[in-house]
This record gives C-alpha cells, sequence and structure tokens, in this order.
C-alpha cells in the first residue's frame, strides 16, 4: 500500500498534465496539424519514461534483482535523451529541414547504440545481488547527448531574444531551468518524479504559449494581425516607439483579376518574407488586412531604421511586385495617432510618386 501511495503521489500531478493535454489537442482540431503531432510524440515519450520510472522504482525495492530491471533501466537511459530531442523539433517546428532532422537524431542514435551494447555486457551499469547499481564510464553518455540538446534549447532561447521574441525568450528560460532544478534534484537529493512532472508542465505551458500565438498572427504570412497591431499599440508606451513604417502593395487587385488569387496570396507572402529579412531585432512586422503592412522599430537609432528602409526598398525591387512606404518618427509629446497617420500621409505620398513615376 505504501508503495501505491507513493508512485500517486509522485506521478499524480504530471499524469493529469499530460491527460489533460492530450484531450485539449484532441478537441482543438482547427490547429495546426504539424505542432499537435510533435506534442503528441513527446507525450508519449513522457507516458513511457513515467512507466519506465514507477517500473524501476518498484524493481529497486524488490528484494532480490529481477531480469527485467535491467530493461527498464536502458529503455530510461533512452528515453530521456529522446524526450529533450522532441523539445528541440518543437522548438523549431517552422525551421526543420531535412538536413537539421537528421542532425538533431544524431545524439539520440549514438545514445541507443551505446545503451544496446549493454546487451552484450555490463558496459553501462552492473545490478548486484542487493538490488544496488554500480555505474561505469560510458553510463554517462546518454548524459552528454542529453546536454548537446539542452544547449541547443539554450542558443535557440538566445536566439529569439535577440530577434525581439521575449515573451517567448523567457518561457524557454524558464523551462530550461526547471528542467535543470528537477535533474539536480534528481541525482543530489534523490527525489523521484520531478523531472517528469516539470516536463509536463513546460509542454503544456508552452502549448498553451503557442495557441494563443497562433491567434495573434496572420494565417497566410505568419506576420501579426490586425488586432496584435493595435494591442501592441496600447501595451507599448509612445516613446519606446522609434518609428512606425506603412507599406501598400501596388497593384494586387489586377494580380487577383489577371492571374488568380494564388498568386496574389503568393506576392502577398513574398513581401511578407522579403521585409522580415531585412528587419533589425527589436521590430515587428504586422499585416494589417490585405495588402497593407505596418513595422514597429522599437527602442533603436534612427540610423539602424534608415538602414533598414532602405534595405527593404532594395530587395523589394528583386520582386516583382511594388510597394509604396511611409515612415514616420516619434517626437517627444507625439500621440501613436499622430504617428500613425503621419506614416499613413507618407506612405500615400509615396505611391503617388510611384504612380507618376510609372
Amino acid at each position: 500500500m505504501e508503495l501505491y501511495s507513493q508512485l500517486i503521489q509522485v506521478d499524480f500531478i504530471s499524469v493529469v498534465t499530460i491527460v489533460y493535454l492530450i484531450i485539449f489537442m484532441a478537441s482543438n482540431d482547427a490547429y495546426d496539424h504539424r505542432i499537435n503531432t510533435l506534442f503528441s510524440f513527446s507525450l508519449t515519450l513522457l507516458l513511457c519514461l513515467t512507466v519506465s520510472d514507477n517500473l524501476d522504482y518498484y524493481f529497486s525495492r524488490l528484494t532480490t534483482p529481477n531480469p527485467l530491471h535491467k530493461y527498464v533501466l536502458m529503455l530510461g537511459y533512452i528515453l530521456r535523451v529522446m524526450l529533450l530531442m522532441s523539445a528541440v523539433f518543437i522548438l523549431r517546428h517552422n525551421e526543420l529541414t531535412r538536413r537539421m532532422k537528421l542532425l538533431l537524431w544524431l545524439p539520440v542514435i549514438a545514445d541507443v547504440l551505446v545503451v544496446m551494447s549493454q546487451l552484450f555486457g555490463d558496459t553501462l551499469f552492473t545490478i548486484d545481488e542487493n538490488n544496488g547499481i554500480h555505474k561505469y564510464l560510458l553510463s554517462y553518455v546518454p548524459h552528454a547527448a542529453s546536454l548537446v540538446y539542452f544547449f541547443t534549447v539554450l542558443v535557440i532561447a538566445v536566439k529569439r531574444h535577440r530577434k525581439g521574441n521575449r515573451q517567448e525568450a523567457l518561457i524557454i528560460y524558464v523551462m530550461l531551468a526547471a528542467v535543470m532544478g528537477a535533474v539536480v534534484s534528481e541525482i543530489i537529493l534523490k527525489t523521484r518524479g520531478i523531472l517528469i512532472s516539470a516536463i509536463s508542465l513546460m509542454l503544456a505551458f508552452y502549448y498553451l504559449y503557442l495557441h494563443m500565438e497562433h491567434f495573434k498572427r496572420d494565417t497566410l504570412t505568419g506576420t501579426l494581425n490586425r488586432m496584435s497591431f493595435f494591442a501592441d499599440m496600447k501595451r507599448f508606451r509612445p516613446e519606446s516607439i522609434t518609428a512606425l513604417c506603412e507599406l501598400d502593395m501596388n497593384d494586387l487587385k489586377r494580380i487577383n483579376d489577371v492571374q488568380g488569387h494564388a498568386e496574389g496570396d503568393k506576392a502577398i507572402r513574398t513581401i511578407a518574407d522579403t521585409v522580415m529579412k531585412c528587419l533589425p531585432g527589436g521590430s515587428y512586422l504586422y499585416r494589417l488586412g490585405g495588402d497593407e503592412f505596418a513595422v514597429l522599430f522599437m527602442n533603436t537609432d534612427r540610423d539602424r531604421v534608415e538602414a533598414a528602409v532602405s534595405r527593404i526598398r532594395t530587395e523589394l525591387s528583386k520582386t516583382p511586385y511594388v510597394c509604396a512606404m511611409g515612415v514616420a518618427y516619434w517626437s517627444s509629446g507625439s500621440s501613436f495617432s499622430e504617428i500613425y497617420n503621419l506614416a499613413d500621409m507618407n506612405m500615400y505620398e509615396d505611391k503617388r510618386r510611384l504612380k507618376e513615376a510609372v
């Protein structure tokens, strides 16, 4: 009875969190199928690891060694590394190429090969007649593979932070701190189930974060949408806005009428992708609707804004599409409405010049 009581205490939070997330994902079939698939893979690994850890705990309390204990320990070594790999897949779901997927699988493959060597002899550990586990040098290979993924996630967080995605970066930093704290707790304090609980909670919170971000973004281009633009205007202090740039594509209606809406969508995506590549960190791109975009340059100097705007014009000139642009800089005492109206006026002036040039 004491055994079951301890298992419930250790696993209750993690199991409830996993079940809740599975139900939430199943009822959210309109969400990105690729993200749901990645999370489903991680949750499956997490459930398997929960079972594996509980079996390990059960076998370790027996008076005589159980032959299955060896295989349970081997499975745990593999699942922990795969779980961290799946976290990297989730964090980089928009950037995964075939080459990147292969590179991310390499530490897992190396870990599996080392762990499977235990089948041919005691290369990782031995279990004595008192159920004591004695580890050898190769048993630290899974730890090394885990560190590879840990630092990969850390690099991702730093890059997101530098690009201005500070909220997401903060969430990842907290996830890493929680996982590291759980690992230290299990190694030094010999606690159980802390790592699984930490990972299950982090997966749930990150899924909810991605879910909220999904409704803040434009489905066609992936940029922030009109609702996010006006929400940010209320959230940001006017003095933190260095400049506002408005963009409006020319001749979208003609492209839709002559070449079809698929070509029109391609044109809009091309403009969004081109502008995104030219923006410095701390800048935000919004699709306000149709062929209208806006860029907020936050807490940066005027020279960087002018350089970015110049680069946008240069890169857009390499595409088949033409965009009018209007820039307004914040000045002391200005309100957001004044900045917005000035950028709008400058954009229409640029549109007039482009039409006259044609």
